[in-house]
């Protein structure tokens, strides 16, 4: 497997005219303190909040919501070209961010939003005939401008401001929740607004953060080209991870009876519950592996957070698989039983997906985007290959092992590139030895000092 050059790498990562920064920007453990309480706030704000839209609006009123949103959330991860880890990038490398940089990227970011908007407008009447839930368009633009300058608190290590608003959304919506029915407003356009006004909050509080850098200045073209080069060349391995991650669910409505995709959509709930753990270690890990201008050093970081990651989300997964038949039959009903095994699979799947994408993410803030690109290529064709066949004459059993199997060989892929292509040792890799094990316990105590000192302080502080 090739990676791009070493001059090309650096060309197109760093641009002209960079001062590199002090190696020690922020504390790793304090920002994993930070964006755990950030992880668990959003999905107990979106559980508090899914189930009172669910009981408030019922089946058909929650559906219409779902319709109302769906397109909007599903064109943000394709069509932002990855722009925010583009500036993570960016920042994370120079000492005094030029506010040139950051009025390209805001300008971008909205003429992205914009563009997207104009695209869903299209969209919408094959969707919704009515067409009156066009207003919505506006969360494209707002969201495009959060998500971009947030990648620059990332990159710049601010990961208190970065873990404070990327909470606040939903801390947001739900009060928009319980203020329409507070005054009996209860339907799924209130509910929608509610969504739109959060995001529309948030966008404005961020990009007030930046006003005096944003305000007086329009896009630098050379930098903006910079940021899209480097941008599409994160984006190529992400599309290839977010088809290698749902082709399962195309495979299976094309070949599996009703009843079998309601028990593989259980089995898949309850597996993608883990995934909020290993957010937390992609946001810090890339940022840390971003920079270190130092090729040596930015492997030997990138090998640490891995090292971290590992035992996070190998944990989770066991916490998950033992709790799975309890919660298939007290969430589900006693009738869901047969997803058990298929949750199992499925929970193996999302722990190597988990290290996966830190260790691609990492090596793409090394300047190695193409191993993630074959990798999750050579996966997505193991799980067509073999999951095909495998649901076939399987089922859904046989298809969650070809997910399993197709992460396994995604993960297996770029840990050779790194012993083969980036000659690291593969006890870099491997966090179950002695001195890496007092590490993580020595990062997980502080992580929770952190965390319990936030808590006491009803917030996290304005930088690490």
């Amino acid at each position: 497997m090739s990676s791009i050059s070493t001059e090309n790498a650096e060309a197109l990562a760093v641009g002209p005219a960079v001062v590199a920064r002090p190696a020690a920007r922020f504390s790793s453990r304090r920002a994993y303190a930070q964006t755990f309480a950030a992880t668990a706030a959003i999905r107990c704000l979106g559980v508090v909040s899914g189930v009172m839209a669910a009981r408030l609006l019922g089946p058909a009123g929650r559906g219409e919501l779902a319709v109302i949103i769906f397109l909007p959330m599903l064109l943000v991860p394709f069509g932002e070209l990855e722009l925010p880890r583009s500036l993570a990038y960016e920042v994370s490398r120079v000492e005094e961010v030029p506010r040139g940089v950051m009025a390209t990227s805001f300008w971008l970011a909205a003429g992205l939003g914009l563009a997207l908007a104009g695209l869903l407008a299209g969209l919408l009447p094959l969707v919704l005939p009515g067409g009156a839930s066009r207003w919505f368009m506006v969360y494209l633009p707002a969201t495009l401008i959060t998500a971009t300058l947030l990648g620059s608190d990332q990159g710049r290590g601010r990961f208190g401001r970065f873990s404070a608003l990327l909470a606040l959304p939903g801390a947001l919506y739900l009060a928009g929740i319980v203020a329409a029915w507070a005054s009996g407003h209860v339907s799924p356009g209130a509910f929608a607004a509610g969504l739109l006004v959060a995001t529309l909050v948030v966008c404005g509080v961020r990009t007030q953060m930046d006003w005096g850098a944003l305000s007086p200045r329009l896009a630098d073209w050379t930098t903006a080209r910079r940021l899209l080069q480097r941008g599409w060349s994160f984006y190529l391995p992400t599309v290839a991870s977010i088809a290698l991650y749902r082709a399962d669910m195309f495979i299976l409505v094309r070949l599996a009876p009703n009843e079998a995709i309601g028990l593989y959509a259980v089995a898949q709930a309850i597996a993608l519950g883990q995934i909020g753990a290993v957010n937390p270690f992609v946001q810090v890990g890339f940022s840390a592996v971003a920079g270190e201008t130092d090729a040596g050093r930015a492997l030997k970081t990138l090998a640490r957070h891995f090292r971290l990651a590992q035992l996070a989300v190998m944990g989770v997964g066991l916490v998950a698989a033992a709790a799975t038949p309890w919660l298939v039959r007290l969430m589900f009903g006693a009738q869901f039983a047969g997803a058990v095994t298929t949750a199992y699979l499925l929970i193996g799947a999302t722990v190597v997906w988990g290290m996966e994408q830190v260790l691609e993410q990492g090596l793409r803030a090394a300047g190695h985007p193409r191993p993630g690109i074959v990798s999750n290529l050579l996966g997505l064709g193991v799980l067509v290959g073999a999951g095909v066949p495998a649901c076939v004459h399987y089922g859904i059993v046989g298809l969650a092992a070809a997910a399993l199997g197709a992460q396994v060989l995604n993960l297996a892929v770029l840990i050779g590139f790194c012993v083969v292509g980036a000659k690291m040792s593969p006890s870099q890799l491997w966090a179950f030895n002695g001195s890496h094990l007092k590490e993580l316990r020595s990062s997980g105590a502080l992580a929770m000092e952190q965390v319990y000192a936030g808590a006491r302080r009803f917030g996290w502080g304005a930088r690490p």
